[in-house]
């Protein structure tokens, strides 16, 4: 029986991340003098740390180091991030996606596969291995290199963290995806809604905003909720799930949760004519802010949050959406105090951004061998929008 100090070991713990995100945020070989005047630690803590680090982290020697004077060269310590890999995977209706990082999070491979129209759980998940396997490639990872893997999903997930329900991928309905795919991956697989992702995300990008609520608009709308920094997610995950609502419509002219547009076959188009002075697509515009801020407005007075976030293709439009929504929203709120209404850092990239760095941030302890090493979620901020397209299709 361990007879370990609970509370002893919480510091070891802290002093171990410490040290460990003070060598990779400075990307260069520290000596211990160094990391204690970074950490704020004690020399004698920080070797001891040091000594930890060099059998079970990501961490080598870089050799000694000439000191200025007569002394003798002191050693120095470097964070090695090409030891490990983790990867983030946006798993869409028609497409994955998959963003591969080195342990210091910064970006090394990309890759996306198709999936053709129905596909099987089986061949889903066989893209989303193929996806991982790509992106693993095109990083030049050695074999074994996958540390952990965050996964978004466009569905209603279980206590168990299995698609319970999805209009975009049926057939992942009832699987435990988590599960399948640790056994093929060979590491810990975390799987999560694709919008609560990107709203954490947003969030992690938003240092001051630790409440607010997420709008993704797109071919459809969803929404997510953020509350004291985590995912609101509520007794049975369904915090935010307005489509689970009998008869919820976001607009009176969509169709099973998709948006349809009067005056040009999809919302970008309307958004790009109002653009260019158009009158009727500027009124459509108008007219859809004020059909949806009522249910925006509800949310907003449920939880009173400080920004509300609108995220997915349409927040491309900028000022073009924004200022109508604004409007909108705050006409229907009867308050002094309104919250903000703001556009995405990352219109169509936050799933991945949030699978990656959740996998960095709830996995600490398997990716660099200590809990709680805070991840780089602004290494992430201005990524690239493509991706290198697989030629599989898979069925």
């Amino acid at each position: 029986m361990s007879t370990e100090d609970p509370a002893g070991a919480a510091v070891r713990q802290a002093n171990a991340a410490a040290c460990l995100t003070a060598l990779r945020d400075q990307a260069r070989p520290l000596t211990i003098a160094e990391l204690a005047v970074a950490t704020g630690l004690s020399r004698p803590t920080v070797n001891a740390v040091i000594t930890d680090l060099l059998r079970s982290g990501p961490v080598r020697s870089a050799g000694p180091r000439q000191a200025p004077g007569a002394g003798r060269p002191a050693r120095a310590y470097v964070f090695d991030p090409e030891v490990g890999r983790v990867a983030g995977i946006d798993v869409g209706d028609r497409r994955v996606r998959a963003w591969v990082a080195d342990l210091a999070g910064r970006l090394v491979g990309l890759a996306e596969t198709r999936v053709l129209s129905g596909t099987t759980g089986a061949g889903r998940i066989t893209a989303i291995r193929q996806s991982v396997r790509d992106a693993l490639a095109d990083s030049a990872a050695e074999p074994g290199a996958l540390r952990a893997v965050g996964i978004g999903v466009p569905g209603i997930l279980d206590a168990a963290g299995r698609v319970a329900r999805s209009l975009a991928v049926p057939d992942l309905v009832g699987l435990d995806l988590a599960a399948r795919l640790e056994r093929s991956l060979g590491c810990p697989v975390l799987v999560e809604n694709d919008i609560k992702l990107a709203a954490l995300a947003e969030q992690r990008l938003r240092s001051d905003d630790d409440d607010l609520v997420f709008l993704q608009l797109g071919h459809r709308i969803s929404a997510a909720l953020i509350m004291n920094g985590a995912i609101l997610q509520g007794r049975h995950r369904l915090a935010g799930e307005l489509g689970s609502l009998r008869g919820m419509r976001w607009t009176e002219s969509s169709v099973r949760g998709r948006l349809r547009w009067r005056t040009a076959r999809t919302g970008r188009k309307v958004f790009d004519l109002a653009r260019s002075g158009d009158q009727r697509a500027a009124a459509e515009i108008k007219a859809f802010c004020a059909e949806i801020a009522p249910k925006i407005a509800t949310l907003a007075l449920t939880v009173d949050p400080s920004v509300i976030i609108i995220g997915g293709g349409l927040s491309q439009a900028g000022d073009t959406l924004i200022e109508p929504l604004t409007a909108a929203i705050h006409h229907d709120l009867m308050t002094d105090d309104k919250p903000a209404v703001a556009a995405a850092h990352l219109s169509t990239e936050g799933t991945l951004c949030g699978a990656l760095g959740s996998a960095f941030e709830f996995r600490s302890a398997e990716i660099v061998g200590v809990p709680g090493v805070p991840a780089r979620w602004s290494s992430w901020a201005d990524l690239p929008t493509t991706h290198r397209e697989n030629t599989r299709m898979i069925r």
